[in-house]
């Protein structure tokens, strides 16, 4: 078949590659190289074929000479100056072996300076012994001429009898090769023979004339080099060879990295090469695995631009987990440079987009007219039918590396996991007339036939961890709202709130912000009026009763928690630095112990806060931000002040706690004022679908099973934005939940179809 596309071209390499056949796999990134003439990624992945897969460094020195002229990194000269010092180019391999170490001084991190140590010294030992045997040549030469001709050695020299003994008493370590696992290493093409090495443990006997010529002998002869060790090669000599150890793990942050998530990452490296669809369970850290696998493919130089496509709701959510987690700044569809300036932002090296904006009419072309060097696609079931824009947009992509995550993938039939599979690895399953007639029940679309060719066609294209696998066990979780009558100025306050933002014209974001204040306390609603421009009298009302209230409904509940128990450890989250001052306040009055975390914070204020609410006081009070990346498993007790309408952040709140390392139940306390739109979303979200007991990260499949563009925030904002009274505004709730169970349901189903056909069949 004659391979038009860039697409095509990388698929066949990677199918040449499998069936080790190196020539032709090389001649088709030799093709894309023609094609991309400046592609890094592609130069790595063509020295990699041909230094490591084929052994082949005549083939690798060109390739690798043209990557030292588009960047300069020191590892690229390293592997020019060790192959040229086992072909026995002592000068040149010298003169790449400097630029290296020139590269290491200047931009060297401490890690690289260790590994650099082994590997300069192994370089360095075959320049010497290429440069010894050089010089002892002639010296020999003339000896063994000697010895032919019956005539004596020339004076001083050592009898050639002496040095065949001594050489052939001598053992030569060779090279020794630790084979990952799966793979077996071609014999070598253009790979001199290993020098003699002489080791210090062999006794060497002598018959010459004097002691100096000896000394003479033993200093020329006894230089020893080190072992010669590949393994090297394939971790710390170079970065681009293999995946037996992660690069990535010392450079990401408020990440708990459990071995099943590094072994996941491992395999989708070194085995699924970078195409794989991760179907780990819910709460298992998909994202974290594939933020592991940008953060390592970045970190080889083996990726130059990633390209994340996922539903809006979740845009800013994998921003801010890229950045605070991996280090990597993302722009997104939410940026204003989207919108501003579509080219720059389309050009940008690391995107997140949503897949909605992504397959629209006006930005599919552009999307697909670029290569890419890693796409993500997250929420994977939205692409399980073949005829949408979606799924015609990810097949149309260019892209070297694809990872698809889903915790369902699965939604009603078999056909869709074809036409999933088919993105990844096109012709697995051959034709969708074949995978019906060879895989499926007859008159069934939801019954393998064939269940154990099925599985081991999957094993070559998914992961699927499951919590019983990994022996995931966690205590169980209790949850209770308490509905708190607000007092009478309390209620005066958000009804003459709701008035004024209504007639107020201000913006949807500032309302949302009010809102949800007001959600809080007073006190914080207060900060946020103070700052609105102009001098309304309806505002300032507000702000006069607010400065008119000593206590809240809310702290009075608040103070009866932490006294049932007093000594028992409790968490306290808020969102808003103001209630945070109400909460530390109302303690300080009634004599309650306590620690306040909060982001602003220094690292090591914030070490020293969670020492001191571990070892002496009971209570911690912490904002959202305070909270982030810190494990609480010593406590068990969650108190939310006030919630976030992002259910994924209460989910994280939650997290802190019920987590591997809890051991006993965790009890999650939820306190809302009656009447206030944060009782409305506590409504739906307990009282509906139960999410305070579900297990963590349910929550985002239930919310993509809603089939919404919008977020949930943005959805409890429109149906405010859309009620005139508070009829209108319950009658929306109502609907928003129904909404919500019928997702839950639907989450459910699919839940139970994907553990029916997957089982515990594709674990690590």
């Amino acid at each position: 078949m004659l391979i038009k596309t860039p697409e095509d071209t990388y698929r066949a390499y990677e199918r040449f590659l499998r069936k080790r056949n190196f020539r032709k796999a090389y001649q088709c990134l030799e093709s894309l190289l023609h094609q991309f003439p400046g592609d890094e990624a592609l130069l790595v992945n063509i020295v990699n074929l041909a230094y490591f897969d084929w052994d082949n460094y005549g083939m690798a020195r060109p390739w690798l000479i043209k990557l030292t002229q588009s960047r300069s990194v020191w590892r690229d000269y390293l592997l020019l100056s060790r192959g040229e010092a086992r072909l026995g180019n002592g000068p040149r391999a010298r003169e790449y072996l400097n630029r290296a170490k020139e590269l290491l001084d200047k931009r060297g991190s401490p890690q690289d300076r260790k590994e650099a140590k082994a590997a300069f010294g192994e370089v360095e030992d075959w320049i010497k012994y290429w440069e010894w045997k050089l010089l002892s040549k002639p010296k020999v030469e003339k000896i063994v001429t000697a010895k032919e001709k019956g005539t004596s050695p020339p004076a001083g020299s050592p009898d050639a009898s002496a040095i065949r003994s001594a050489s052939e008493g001598m053992s030569s370590p060779k090279p020794t090769v630790e084979k990952p696992q799966g793979r077996s290493l071609p014999k070598p093409i253009e790979k001199p023979a290993p020098p003699a090495i002489p080791e210090y443990s062999v006794p060497v006997s002598f018959s010459l004339p004097g002691v100096e010529a000896q000394n003479e002998f033993q200093s020329a002869f006894l230089s020893p080099l080190k072992e010669i060790k590949l393994l090297i090669d394939y971790t710390h000599l170079t970065i681009q060879g293999g995946f037996d150890e992660l690069l990535c793990l010392n450079a990401i942050n408020n990440v708990e990295r459990y071995w099943f998530q590094i072994e996941t990452v491992k395999k989708v490296l070194k085995y699924f090469r970078g195409r794989v669809l991760l179907c780990d369970e819910v709460g298992l850290g998909k994202t974290i695995e594939a933020g592991m696998v940008i953060k390592e493919y970045l970190m080889r130089n083996m990726v130059r631009n990633v390209l994340i496509l996922t539903p809006s709701a979740l845009v800013s959510q994998w921003k801010e987990e890229m950045e605070t987690k991996f280090g990597i700044e993302f722009m997104t569809t939410d940026d204003v440079e989207a919108s501003d300036d579509p080219e720059k932002f389309w050009n940008g090296k690391y995107l997140i987009v949503s897949l909605n904006l992504a397959k629209s009419k006006k930005n599919m072309p552009v999307v697909t007219r670029r290569f890419y060097d890693l796409v993500v696609v997250d929420e994977v079931h939205h692409l399980r039918n073949r005829t949408t824009q979606a799924w015609k947009l990810i097949n149309q992509i260019q892209k070297r590396f694809i990872l698809l995550l889903s915790a369902t993938p699965l939604q009603n039939n078999l056909i869709e996991l074809f036409n999933l599979i088919t993105l990844l690895k096109p012709g697995q399953f051959k034709t969708e007339k074949l995978f019906r007639q060879e895989y499926l029940m007859k008159g069934n679309l939801r019954k393998p036939s064939n269940r154990d060719k099925m599985r081991e066609l999957l094993r070559d294209v998914m992961i699927r961890n499951t919590r019983s696998v990994i022996d995931l066990k966690l205590p169980r979780r209790f949850a209770t709202t308490l509905r708190i009558e607000p007092a009478e100025t309390e209620r005066k306050i958000y009804q003459r709130l709701n008035n004024y933002l209504r007639k107020d014209g201000l913006n949807r974001l500032t309302l949302n912000l009010l809102l949800r204040e007001a959600g809080s306390s007073p006190f914080a609603l207060k900060k946020s009026l103070l700052q609105l421009p102009g001098e309304d009298g309806e505002k300032q009302r507000i702000i006069e009763w607010v400065d008119s209230l000593e206590e809240v409904s809310k702290g009075k509940a608040l103070l009866d928690l932490v006294r049932k128990n007093s000594e028992e450890k409790k968490v306290i989250f808020t969102q808003y630095v103001k209630s945070l001052e109400y909460i530390t306040d109302l303690f300080k009055r009634n004599g309650i112990r306590h620690v306040i975390f909060k982001g602003t914070l220094t690292a090591r204020e914030k070490n020293a806060a969670i020492e001191q609410f571990r070892d002496e006081a009971p209570v911690l009070v912490s904002t959202e931000s305070g909270g982030e990346g810190r494990n609480l498993q010593f406590c068990n007790t969650l108190i939310n002040f006030d919630l976030p309408w992002n259910p994924m952040r209460i989910e994280q709140r939650i997290g802190r706690l019920h987590r591997i390392g809890q051991t006993r139940d965790v009890f999650v306390f939820n306190l809302s004022v009656k009447g206030t739109l944060e009782d409305y979303v506590i409504d739906l979200l307990d009282d509906k679908i139960n999410m305070f007991e579900m297990v963590i990260g349910e929550i985002e499949p239930i919310l993509g099973h809603l089939e919404k563009e919008e977020g949930f925030e943005d959805l409890v904002m429109g149906i405010w934005l859309k009620s005139a009274n508070d009829g209108e505004l319950k009658v929306g709730f109502e609907k928003l939940g129904e909404d919500l169970v019928k997702a839950k349901n639907e989450y459910l189903k699919a839940k139970s179809f994907d553990n029916e056909i997957f089982g515990e069949d594709y674990e690590i």
